[in-house]
């Protein structure tokens, strides 16, 4: 989970990564930061 932390900060494609390593990394920060903030309705009753 930590690294997941750290990788959204450097989430960019690297020269010896090739396009569906990188989208594979990105889908996979994509559903942590999904988990992590809950669904829309859960996010929007936090703000109220």
């Amino acid at each position: 989970q930590e690294r997941l932390k750290r990788e959204y900060h450097s989430i960019r494609q690297t020269n010896t990564e090739i396009s569906t390593e990188f989208m594979q990394r990105f889908l996979r920060l994509d559903r942590f930061l999904r988990a992590a903030v809950g669904t829309e309705e859960e996010h929007a009753k936090n703000f109220q």
